[in-house]
């Protein structure tokens, strides 16, 4: 079975096979999936807003982040509503001011979502565990360790 990595400040959509965000600590990783279609993509935000919409990395930011990987699965002739899941948001130990850095993302995360009208369907952040995300696309599984 193929594997496909989403490593941090990336957004990348796979059709088959494990889809695997890993090492997700302070910032968010995000899974949309549509059943209908088996298109996947994964995201690993690091940042709640950024400041001007035009920046050089859409995935760094939750509110660029989402509009731009729903766009992403359109493209691919995906439609809303997608299955969503999230997960993250760690406090990390000896990383100054982290509870509140993570809190940030997870809200901007959430609010994003709300802002194209997608509910999340599974969600496991907070707390101060490094998490991982698989999405099974052959299952329509997604998995948060």
């Amino acid at each position: 079975m193929s594997e496909t990595s989403v490593k941090a400040l990336q957004c990348v959509l796979a059709t088959s096979g494990l889809l695997r965000i890993d090492h997700i600590g302070y910032g968010v990783g995000v899974i949309f999936f549509d059943p209908a279609h088996k298109v996947g993509i994964g995201l690993h935000i690091l940042a709640a807003r950024a400041a001007t919409i035009k920046n050089q990395n859409p995935i760094m930011y939750a509110n660029t982040a989402i509009p731009h990987a729903v766009k992403l699965m359109e493209s691919k002739s995906s439609k809303p509503p997608f299955s969503v899941a999230i997960a993250g948001g760690a406090t990390m130990l000896g990383m100054q001011d982290s509870a509140n850095m993570s809190g940030k993302i997870i809200a901007a995360v959430k609010e994003a979502m709300a802002s194209v009208h997608l509910d999340i369907k599974l969600d496991k952040t907070g707390g101060n565990s490094i998490r991982s995300m698989v999405l099974d696309i052959d299952n329509g599984k997604i998995k948060v360790t």
